[in-house]
């Protein structure tokens, strides 16, 4: 078994830009996670590109990171979406969302509220998908997030033989 290597990647992250630590999106419980899953939609297996992190809808989401918004839209599946790119090179993407309050083009800061959470798209409940890319390398947000998860999501894990702390 492998252990997560959460501290080792956010330490990595640290040095790269000493000024500014992640930090969670949203305060929430992780409900699915980044990896090959089954849909729960459409009762397929698949890989799921980020975190699905449970909250009540219309909750506040913040930036990660300070950034700059390269895009906002809708998708049939991912709902209402927002991306963003940080200061330090990485792609955010939220998904699911009922609204998003800022536009294309638009400086963000760390811990600014820019979107609020939903159910649109291809949803079981509310919550917002969480991914992170560097370049056009897909990066699991579980190392950059320190909440709680559902036993299911530990399952996930344990089933691709990573252990969460």
């Amino acid at each position: 078994m492998v252990k997560f290597p959460r501290t080792e990647v956010v330490n990595q992250v640290t040095k790269e830009n000493k000024q500014q630590k992640w930090i969670e999106p949203v305060n929430g419980v992780i409900t699915s996670s980044c990896g090959e899953r089954e849909n729960p939609i459409l009762q397929k297996m698949e890989y799921h590109n980020g975190l699905d992190i449970a909250v009540a809808e219309n909750t506040e989401a913040v930036a990660v990171k300070d950034g700059v918004v390269t895009e906002v839209r809708t998708s049939e599946t991912l709902g209402n979406v927002l991306k963003y790119q940080t200061e330090d090179g990485y792609t955010i993407m939220y998904a699911h969302l009922n609204s998003v309050l800022v536009e294309k083009g638009e400086k963000i800061k760390q811990g600014q509220t820019v979107a609020v959470t939903g159910n649109t798209g291809l949803s079981t409940g509310p919550h917002i998908h969480y991914s992170i890319w560097r370049g056009d390398m897909l990066i699991n947000p579980m190392q950059f997030v320190e909440l709680k998860y559902t036993e299911d999501v530990k399952a996930e894990y344990l089933a691709r033989g990573v252990i969460l702390p």
